[in-house]
């Protein structure tokens, strides 16, 4: 025999195998059948009750958006250059960042703000603004807003 043939038999004992496999399924055993003879009482549809409300049933606001563990590392590269003044290095940095997570709130503010520092109050401002519409927490919201108030007093 050659390897074909060899193959072909143990495919075939195969499929034979799994074809001889039966499965059984749990099922409900029937309902007694309904005598004509007994007329059923009238059932009023039952209606939910309404939850109450409480403050434990309220849900609290989205979560704010979580950065990828690159784009933080990203960002703190981006804080060093910052420090360093080396404000095109870090808009560098953050540009990468940005590419890794695009919704992420924070970046856009420190990307908005070496625009700043750089004399860039155009690129700052559509940055910040585009920072405020990515569900910023309460604290990024008002940073982003007070960049914002800045960049257009720089124009």
């Amino acid at each position: 025999m050659n390897f074909k043939q060899i193959f072909a038999l143990l495919v075939t004992a195969l499929l034979l195998a799994g074809c001889g496999t039966k499965y059984t399924v749990d099922r409900p055993e029937p309902s007694p059948p309904v005598r004509d003879t007994e007329t059923p009482e009238p059932v009023e549809p039952v209606k939910p009750a309404r939850p109450q409300i409480t403050p434990t049933t309220i849900k609290p606001p989205a979560e704010a958006i979580q950065s990828l563990p690159a784009a933080v590392a990203l960002r703190d590269q981006a804080e060093v250059a910052t420090s360093a003044n080396d404000h095109a290095r870090a808009i560098g940095l953050l540009e990468r960042a940005l590419r890794i997570s695009p919704n992420d709130p924070q970046t856009f503010y420190e990307l908005a703000l070496n625009h700043l520092a750089m004399q860039q109050p155009q690129q700052a401002l559509q940055l910040a603004r585009r920072g405020l519409t990515l569900n910023p927490t309460t604290l990024q919201r008002q940073a982003l807003e007070r960049l914002t108030a800045r960049s257009q007093s720089m124009l």
